[in-house]
């Protein structure tokens, strides 16, 4: 499809299949009956990336390069996002079997995890339930601990209204929610940015996923479960954005003092995604924490990078 051809695309308008031979970067498969899309790089032991809400794959873009010159990286699209399948009926259970499902498929045995917000929730989730796949977690500005959602998110929940704002023609809503909740600096939602994040919000179905996972409530009601999660004893980064918006800094804190072991590392000058926004910083403070939790080797080859 040529840019113009794309740009003129509606959002939720495209067929999943399309959309993916034209501008998926990775690999698929089928798990559980459902399209999986995933992208996979470099040789070691295994580590696998959870995106959060809103995102795809592509939100590791700016770190894949260097975390691949020492793991097997594998950056999985969550099913309602990216060039997976679009569902209306997410949980955490659900997204753990589609993780546990992955890690079959591949022939990994056990990983490393790197979650971002609702990743770092079902990271967090897939450990409780899944102790021996799990050999480290780093949570970057995690969902799980309670949060009160902003009024805008609140409104965007409505019925109808979200489905109303969701299809409207035009970037302004999406860069609005770029630039309010995710990013610190207005300045790191370049226009090629934009389109490599929210390119996948275009296929068919992408709203209704979106809008189900906001009105499920599940995300931030980990903490019961936290308790069981230190008594595992992983090796565990937590990094957060100093200035996040989405999920504040208080929250980040309170998950240090739950999981006693932990090393909470702040990121200056960065939001919702540090990882996005400040790639070097976030590199060098998660290729430090893995150097010494480097983890199982993996068994797997069945998929090129």
């Amino acid at each position: 499809m040529s840019s113009t051809a794309e740009t003129n695309a509606r959002w939720d308008s495209q067929a999943l299949g399309p959309w993916t031979s034209q501008f998926a970067r990775g690999e698929t498969l089928t798990l559980e009956g459902l399209q999986s899309h995933y992208r996979v790089q470099g040789e070691g032991p295994p580590l696998i990336l959870l995106h959060g809400f809103f995102f795809d794959s592509e939100l590791w873009g700016r770190n894949i390069d260097t975390l691949a010159r020492t793991h097997r990286v594998h950056a999985l699209d969550l099913w309602g996002f990216g060039y997976s399948a679009r569902i209306m009926q997410p949980s955490y259970a659900h997204y753990a079997r589609q993780v546990a499902a992955f890690m079959t498929a591949l022939g990994i045995e056990r990983a490393a995890f790197i979650g971002h917000s609702l990743g770092g929730g079902i990271a967090m989730y897939f450990s409780v339930h899944h102790p021996e796949r799990v050999s480290a977690l780093v949570l970057v500005g995690s969902a799980g601990m309670r949060n009160p959602e902003p009024l805008a998110a609140r409104s965007l929940a409505l019925p109808g209204i979200g489905e109303l704002l969701l299809k409207l023609p035009g970037d302004g809503l999406r860069k609005k929610m770029l630039r309010d909740f995710f990013f610190c600096d207005p300045r790191t939602l370049t226009a090629a940015a934009f389109t490599a994040l929210t390119r996948h919000q275009k296929i068919r179905g992408s709203a209704a996923s979106a809008l189900a996972l906001m009105r499920g409530g599940f995300a931030d009601r980990l903490e019961g479960l936290l308790p069981r999660l230190a008594a595992l004893r992983l090796p565990i980064l937590i990094v957060w954005g100093e200035q996040d918006r989405a999920i504040p800094l208080a929250l980040g804190e309170r998950l240090h003092r739950a999981l006693p072991g932990s090393t909470l590392c702040v990121i200056p000058d960065a939001g919702h995604a540090p990882n996005f926004e400040q790639p070097d910083r976030f590199n060098a403070a998660v290729t430090a924490f893995l150097d010494k939790h480097p983890g199982p080797a993996g068994p797997d080859r069945q998929c090129g990078a």
